[in-house]
């Protein structure tokens, strides 16, 4: 087995640092290459940048500098112009990975992945992940997409599956042959059609990692993460190395406030709320998906209400 990744680099202002342990996002890269270089699996890695500052650079990858002007550059096209080259892998990997520069993908990550993902894909589910950041105060792990608890769940060949009907962004996406085969043949993989998770849309640069998991699209049932003791599998959780959200929204932390990705106010081991905890069934999925569905195409009506 083999895996193909693919990792959009923005980096107009090299010398900037960002994050709590004060690090340029070329030392992020660097980083983070050294850890998918460990994965088990043979591993390649494709850096896709914009200008010549990779191009004196040691790393165990290959560089690909886009041109593209400014303007597209600023808003976050550069994302767009990992799929060209993906799209002409086909066939040639076992896997396939789109993956922002920062987020710890591990060898943890992978075996969660291989061991739970040929069933949930025969079954037409997405394998959650869980993207977090540490808090330096307090030394816990937070979630940055996740703002509200989970409270249900799917039962699948004796094994209970969190639902993640809220939000199933994860700053990357990986797919066997399959997938991605039917992703590169399907009519959002070029970026004319705007996806979306029903709370809201996404920017350009976030319409490039949701993949095939945007809820308007449908093509999986629900996005399930497996339960193991009443909390989600360890293998799930992510790590945003940069860790540069924890801080950047801390007057909505500890508040009730559900539609701000980036507010870290959920720690790891809080996602379920185990004293809501209800079964759900595969034609409750069914109809919540069409509800929301229905629900996003006349959202307008909700908005006149709210103008009144």
């Amino acid at each position: 087995m083999s895996i193909s990744i693919h990792i959009p680099f923005y980096n107009p202002n090299p010398e900037k640092k960002e994050g709590y342990r004060n690090l340029t996002r070329f030392d992020y890269l660097k980083e983070n290459i050294l850890n998918l270089k460990k994965l088990s699996l043979p591993t390649d890695i494709f850096i896709h940048t914009h200008n010549n500052f990779l191009n004196d650079k040691e790393l165990d990858a290959n560089i690909i500098n886009h041109q593209i002007n400014n303007d597209d550059l600023e808003k976050g096209y550069l994302t767009w112009l990992t799929r060209p080259e993906m799209q002409k892998q086909k066939g040639n990997y076992d896997y396939y990975m789109y993956l922002e520069h920062d987020i710890k993908f591990t060898e943890r990550n992978l075996q969660y992945y291989l061991r739970y993902q040929k069933s949930l894909s025969e079954n037409k589910f997405n394998l959650g992940f869980l993207i977090y950041e540490k808090n330096n105060e307090d030394n816990e792990n937070y979630s940055i997409h996740i703002s509200e608890k989970l409270n249900k769940f799917f039962n699948l060949n004796s094994q209970n599956f969190i639902i993640n009907d809220l939000e199933n962004y994860c700053c990357f996406w990986i797919y066997d042959q399959n997938q991605f085969n039917d992703f590169i043949n399907s009519k959002w993989w070029n970026f004319k059609r705007r996806v979306h998770n029903f709370r809201h849309n996404y920017g350009i640069t976030e319409r490039s990692s949701i993949g095939l998991n945007a809820l308007n699209i449908n093509y999986f049932k629900a996005t399930l993460l497996p339960e193991i003791n009443n909390k989600p599998d360890p293998n799930c959780f992510i790590e945003h190395i940069t860790n540069n959200y924890f801080n950047k929204f801390p007057e909505f932390r500890g508040k009730n406030f559900k539609d701000i990705r980036g507010a870290c106010s959920l720690k790891i081991d809080e996602i379920i709320d185990i004293n809501k905890y209800k079964n759900e069934t595969i034609i409750s999925l069914y109809f919540k998906r069409l509800f929301n569905i229905i629900s996003w195409k006349f959202r307008f009506i909700t908005r006149l209400f709210k103008k009144r």
